[in-house]
């Protein structure tokens, strides 16, 4: 048995690695026994994703693969799991003891993403960021150890502040290729605040409402930043320089956005390896 958990967590190491931009570029920060951790929940959410994204796909067989995946869930809390992913899920969850609302939450995200397309308030938008990004950040923080930290509540708020800014500063990037899906995550009540409409967006139009509309967003997510700040001074040393890593990349996106005058038509804002120089020698900085 441990051979195939072996083998399970490799298979799950070895997706992660073909997709390793999506990783923090410091992950040997994160203790080596703990790393086979991340690789786990990596594949359970990286295969979902591409489930709900898979473009080439109808929408019901879309749904239907997540349903599956969540029925495989299920059954790995049950005790169950029969391919690779879920073995070294199961393992994870009976090491970690980790919560399945967690999980459970990530798959509602991606089946919302198949039939919601439009956000008409920021609470609604925050609501979808409570299940696709917050929950990351809270399985993190039982990875690496914390839930039985006596101000966990504290640092899982703060934790939540930072995915919650590291999702609106991705729905900014990708705000017009998104066009190809026709979703939009801008709050319609804002973008009649400001005056733009849906049209303007479809016709990739940056005019005077836009850019006004983009600077008052991105200010708003480096609210968020800001607010998760507090996270920093409850973690131990190596993770803590890999969760500063995190936001400083998410820093540095909004950063750029703004660079660019929030023109995310021509251009994506990334992090490159310049940027990544940049954020490891804020890392010797006393303070952020």
């Amino acid at each position: 048995m441990t051979a195939d958990i072996d083998k399970a967590y490799r298979h799950c190491h070895e997706l992660a690695r073909r997709h390793y931009e999506n990783f923090p570029i410091a992950s040997l920060l994160i203790p080596k026994n703990k790393r086979k951790y991340f690789f786990a929940l990596y594949a359970f959410m990286r295969t979902a994703d591409d489930f709900a994204d898979n473009a080439t796909l109808p929408v019901e067989q879309r749904l239907h693969l997540l349903m599956q995946w969540q029925r495989r869930l299920d059954a790995c809390y049950e005790g169950t799991a029969d391919e690779p992913i879920f073995i070294a899920l199961r393992a994870t969850v009976d090491d970690l003891q980790l919560p399945k609302a967690h999980l459970d939450a990530l798959l509602n995200a991606f089946k919302v993403d198949l039939f919601k397309n439009r956000y008409r308030t920021f609470d609604e938008l925050l609501e979808y960021c409570s299940m696709s990004a917050n929950p990351v950040g809270r399985l993190v923080m039982h990875v690496l150890g914390y839930a039985g930290h006596p101000k966990f509540k504290i640092m899982t708020e703060a934790s939540d502040a930072i995915c919650t800014g590291l999702q609106l500063a991705n729905h900014w990037q990708d705000l017009f290729i998104d066009l190809e899906k026709d979703r939009l995550y801008l709050p319609m009540e804002d973008m009649q605040r400001f005056g733009y409409s849906v049209d303007n967006w479809k016709q990739k139009l940056m005019n005077d409402a836009y850019f006004r509309l983009m600077a008052f967003q991105i200010d708003r997510s480096d609210f968020f930043f800001q607010k998760g700040k507090t996270l920093f001074q409850h973690l131990n040393f190596p993770e803590r320089l890999e969760i500063k890593l995190i936001w400083l990349g998410g820093q540095r996106i909004l950063r750029k956005q703004r660079a660019v005058k929030y023109d995310m038509v021509h251009r994506r804002p990334e992090i490159n390896w310049f940027d990544k120089f940049w954020m490891l020698s804020q890392l010797v900085r006393p303070r952020l």
